[in-house]
């Protein structure tokens, strides 16, 4: 008797747990154009300024990642120049209070631009790895709206998310 009641329970309060879960597909042509919509981005310091514009977004079922080719527009100490594409890599994160997925970890996978002296490359690379990292941290890439009640009751607890089949795969639930 005491087995079928500790059963019971436990199918019960996996019943719930499922009642709770929020499923949501985000396709790759969703997020590009949720990305497309944030650009252009400028990081602009003392020394040097960073405009990172045109994005291809491509998700990344091998590492579940979210791959993005950008063009880039620098001006450094004023008077250097140049254009290039950087091709970037990252992961996707929740932030339950802001209910919205930011791309964190960027890191420039490769990096070319005209017009700047190769030596310089190493420098400009880490410049714009940092002004990417802040940059793309603080615009988020998708966010929950207020006004969806399934939203609302799923921005709690990120279960999962997973990159398969050119869609982002997120799970998310109160438990």
């Amino acid at each position: 008797m005491f087995k079928k009641i500790v059963s019971l329970s436990l199918l019960l309060s996996s019943q719930v747990a499922n009642a709770f879960t929020y499923n949501m597909v985000i396709t790759e042509q969703e997020l590009q154009k949720k990305v497309s919509a944030m650009m252009p981005l400028e990081k602009q310091k003392r020394y040097y300024s960073v405009v990172i514009s045109d994005p291809e977004v491509e998700l990344i079922s091998e590492t579940n990642e979210i791959g993005l080719f950008a063009n880039l527009d620098l001006v450094i100490l004023g008077n250097m120049k140049g254009a290039g594409r950087a091709n970037i890599k990252g992961t996707i994160s929740y932030d339950a209070k802001k209910g919205a997925f930011f791309f964190r970890d960027a890191k420039i996978v490769s990096l070319s631009i005209d017009q700047v002296p190769q030596q310089y490359e190493p420098m400009i690379k880490k410049l714009i790895q940092k002004a990417l990292g802040k940059v793309l941290a603080k615009n988020p890439v998708y966010k929950f709206k207020d006004d969806n009640i399934k939203h609302k009751l799923a921005k709690s607890v990120l279960k999962s998310i997973e990159v398969k089949d050119d869609r982002l795969l997120i799970t998310l639930g109160t438990f």
